[in-house]
């Protein structure tokens, strides 16, 4: 790697977003702060509402970024994320969604100590871009407790590489009865992803093994494709996953799904939609669902957007949400 694309690296790592402001820069040292407040109108299809009640849910989220430099190839940096509900959502709830430490280097890459997502995460974010629905081929596939990993990328190769450390509540599992509140022991967890990325073609397969202390353990794999021609981007991920035994747990987590995505942006405005499917081992459908959207930027803060997912699942409804969302 190029020593001129480190703090692009630094970016990327840290704020994941392009608003962040800059707070502190003095000394080879910087602080930055980043955040959004939404609102959220929605008709979530519930069959006790009546047919004109629609939910207003506010959020809130905020989160620092911090970079130093050791010397002049490598970086320590550090990042913190949360997510805030509004009084009438759940007034208690705050909860992490990144919470990390660790090195950047150009040469090198990147090696973090913390909470984020996996390294299988770079095999399935290819269509997840969605603001409100969408990504349901999936599940277990966000941000991890207890995690090393690292992220390096060498003339359109990329590397991404995670330990996970033993999670006594670990709670992404389906399939566990309400005496477990679907909390399980995870003991330790491998990630690996390999990326390839070269005239808008990118390719990347991971795969993800989960070992628990009282349950079989759970294997992921994953191929996602993207493809991107000035303001067409077009994206399809495949994944199957496998876990041992035969429990009802084991039922719930051994699928097969795929996630088609398309987006095309025209000036400020946005569309997208994409189809979403995941089959049980039983050949039960336990996602079947087409969903379209369309955001509009107001400005470089505001944005609004409104998504539409049509549920092909018998017994389920379709549900839309309308937003408005302030980033800085």
């Amino acid at each position: 790697m190029k020593k001129a694309i480190l703090p692009a690296i630094i970016s990327a790592l840290l704020a994941n977003t392009a608003y962040a402001a800059n707070i502190y820069d003095a000394d080879g040292t910087t602080a930055d702060l980043y955040g959004r407040m939404q609102f959220d109108i929605s008709d979530n299809g519930d069959a006790t509402d009546s047919d004109d009640s629609l939910d207003g849910v506010g959020s809130a989220r905020i989160g620092t970024t911090y970079s130093s430099m050791i010397n002049s190839d490598v970086s320590a940096i550090a990042r913190g994320e949360w997510q805030i509900a509004a009084e009438n959502s759940d007034d208690s709830e705050f909860t992490t969604r990144h919470l990390y430490a660790g090195f950047a280097s150009d040469e090198m890459g990147s090696l973090i100590f913390g909470q984020t997502d996996s390294a299988f995460y770079q095999a399935v974010a290819a269509t997840d871009i969605y603001n409100t629905y969408g990504y349901g081929a999936f599940d277990g596939v966000n941000r991890q407790e207890g995690q090393i990993i690292y992220s390096g990328e060498f003339s359109g190769f990329s590397v991404d590489a995670s330990y996970q450390f033993q999670d006594k509540a670990f709670a992404d599992i389906e399939g566990l009865d309400d005496t477990t509140s679907g909390i399980a022991s995870l003991d330790k967890a491998y990630a690996l992803t390999l990326g390839y990325n070269v005239e808008g073609l990118g390719i990347h397969a991971g795969t993800w093994i989960q070992q628990f202390d009282d349950l079989g353990d759970k294997t992921s794999y994953a191929l996602s494709l993207t493809y991107t021609y000035n303001d067409l981007y077009l994206a399809g991920v495949y994944l199957t996953a496998d876990q041992d035994g035969s429990t009802d747990v084991a039922d719930a987590n051994t699928y097969d799904g795929y996630d088609l995505l398309a987006s095309y942006t025209i000036d400020n405005a946005k569309l997208y939609g994409g189809y979403t499917f995941q089959e049980a081992d039983d050949n039960t459908d336990m996602t079947d669902e087409v969903t379209l959207g369309a955001q509009y930027a107001v400005n470089n803060n505001l944005i609004t957007w409104v998504e539409y997912k049509a549920d092909q699942i018998d017994g389920n409804d379709n549900v839309w949400t309308a937003a408005i969302q302030y980033n800085f």
